[in-house]
């Protein structure tokens, strides 16, 4: 295990080279070796704070990762809520709806003093181009 802290930290520090603190993304493989490495310490009786310091990474980090965080999120894995499951979905044409007696007559009065009752708008208006009203 003092082997792959060996070989984390180098990488950590080849990571870091010429970047600002915290802008760089860790590799999954890194996060999780880290994760490990605290489990396995914390087994021993060994602190937080000794673990970040000989990881050579920030605390809020580690705990994020212990989380299942990764860089840029604000969710962690196991308290994002399951998507769920896809239902079918029919679509079908609208039925049409039946016409209403009230919207389908027309009493239309013409400038002439033509009445036209019981068509509808249609009839109506062709019945009153050819009375040329």
């Amino acid at each position: 295990m003092e082997k792959e802290l060996e070989q984390f930290r180098q990488e950590v520090e080849r990571l870091r080279a010429g970047c600002k603190a915290g802008s760089g993304p860790f590799p999954e493989p890194l996060r999780a070796f880290a994760v490990r490495y605290l489990a396995y310490a914390q087994e021993k009786g060994e602190t937080l704070k000794a673990v970040v310091e000989r990881l050579g990474v920030s605390e809020p980090t580690l705990q994020a990762w212990r989380r299942g965080q990764t860089p840029g999120s604000k969710k962690t894995q196991s308290s994002e809520p399951k998507a769920a499951p896809l239902m079918p979905v029919v679509v079908r044409p609208p039925k049409p709806h039946e016409p209403s007696p009230v919207a389908t007559t027309f009493a239309v009065v013409s400038p002439q003093g033509w009445r036209v009752e019981g068509l509808g708008l249609e009839e109506a208006a062709q019945l009153l181009r050819r009375l040329a009203c």
